[in-house]
């Protein structure tokens, strides 16, 4: 594929890119194949070459998430962040709203109640944890604004 686009890094100049990403077709087990994107990325000297099913231009080029050494937003989250993301997906889940200051849904139609009653606890149990996550970094920034400043201007 022959990829021709202007891209501006960095508030520079425009620049006109010209790009050549192959494609490979891969057969699927059941028939049929499945096209991918073969990253035209170099690091460190070495070709990439991964099959990837997407390309991102957070540059110059379009390269792959390792490439540009791209973080997935779930591998910057603390703990807390991370119990009440998961607490979010559960109300969702449920037809509910993500904010856990909405009620809680009500179980769905044809959902068993174990079930229901198990992801009702796991999601409580997330917003506890993510509360608390949230109440220790609280405080730990209040120590941090009381504690007299060992710094000095001039």
């Amino acid at each position: 594929m022959h990829l021709s686009y202007t891209v501006q890094v960095d508030g520079g100049p425009w620049e006109n890119v010209v790009e050549v990403v192959r494609i490979a077709r891969v057969p699927c087990r059941f028939g049929g194949s499945r096209p991918y994107f073969i990253c035209p990325g170099v690091v460190d000297g070495i070709a990439c070459g991964r099959r990837m099913a997407k390309l991102y231009c957070a540059g110059r080029y379009f390269l792959c998430r390792h490439c540009y050494r791209l973080a997935h937003a779930s591998q910057s989250e603390d703990a807390g962040q991370r119990a009440l993301r998961r607490a979010s997906k559960i109300r969702e889940r449920l037809g509910g709203k993500p904010d856990t200051d909405a009620p809680f849904p009500e179980k769905p139609p044809g959902m068993r109640r174990s079930t229901y009653e198990r992801l009702q606890n796991q999601a409580f149990d997330d917003e506890i944890t993510g509360g608390d996550a949230l109440t220790d970094k609280a405080m730990r920034l209040l120590a941090r604004l009381n504690q007299p400043s060992k710094r000095k201007f001039w």
